[in-house]
């Protein structure tokens, strides 16, 4: 009788208890600091355009939303799509060639991730994935002078429609159970890179060996809310 009775307590609080955990994390993110590995700036603290930006201009347009879908205590999937979009005017005031003067593009991401349970709030976090870039680059490399009407610059626009991998670590807090926060290291490297016309041409007329480069090192903060 005792066997039965605990069969049919367990019966019910099993489900409960499956039912009840989140498997779920829709995410709201920003991306803090970005290093293209070509001299332009990793936060954009110096340029005119700051005034209309967060914190006075030390976030940049990097923004994105996040999906997680939980497989185990210790497996997920996300989907990650982000918006990136920054000028660098600095270039054009100190008459600065070969160098990229704004950037305009959208990434999505397809991530397998790994948890590593560090306490009962802290989880360590890893994993990779592919990802798909898509927009534009405009690099300045020459100027005309006018004399006392100044200067007028001379770009080309590098199309992005590029395919490559990424690998990323970080860390997540969970104070209560339907809120997360986390940060997150995430190096995108982009192994098929479509403009290669554009490519060819900064590097044989306007000698630009260093681009482009295929390199995206960014650091990730981001709100979840678990369900």
């Amino acid at each position: 009788m005792k066997i039965i009775k605990l069969v049919l307590v367990l019966g019910f609080f099993v489900p409960s208890i499956l039912w009840g955990q989140n498997k779920n994390r829709f995410s709201l993110q920003t991306g803090l600091m970005h290093c293209f590995f070509d001299g332009s700036p990793v936060m954009n603290t110096k340029y005119p355009s700051k005034a209309i930006k967060p914190f006075n201009g030390v976030l940049i347009n990097s923004v994105g939303l996040s999906f997680q879908r939980n497989f185990s205590a210790k497996s997920s999937i996300s989907i990650d799509f982000m918006h990136f979009f920054e000028g660098y005017s600095k270039t054009f005031q100190e008459l600065k060639k070969n160098q990229v003067y704004e950037r305009a593009f959208n990434t999505a991401t397809l991530n397998y991730n790994r948890l590593v349970n560090l306490n009962e709030r802290f989880n360590f976090v890893y994993g990779g994935g592919v990802n798909y870039r898509f927009g534009q680059d405009v690099v300045t490399v020459a100027y005309g002078n006018f004399g006392g009407l100044g200067y007028e610059f001379l770009n080309e626009v590098v199309k992005r429609s590029d395919f490559g991998i990424n690998l990323l670590c970080g860390i997540e807090y969970t104070p209560i159970r339907r809120l997360t926060f986390y940060s997150k290291i995430d190096l995108l490297g982009f192994i098929y890179m479509v403009d290669k016309e554009a490519h060819e041409k900064l590097r044989d007329t306007y000698d630009m060996e260093n681009y482009p480069n295929r390199l995206d090192l960014s650091l990730k903060l981001g709100i979840g809310f678990n369900f």
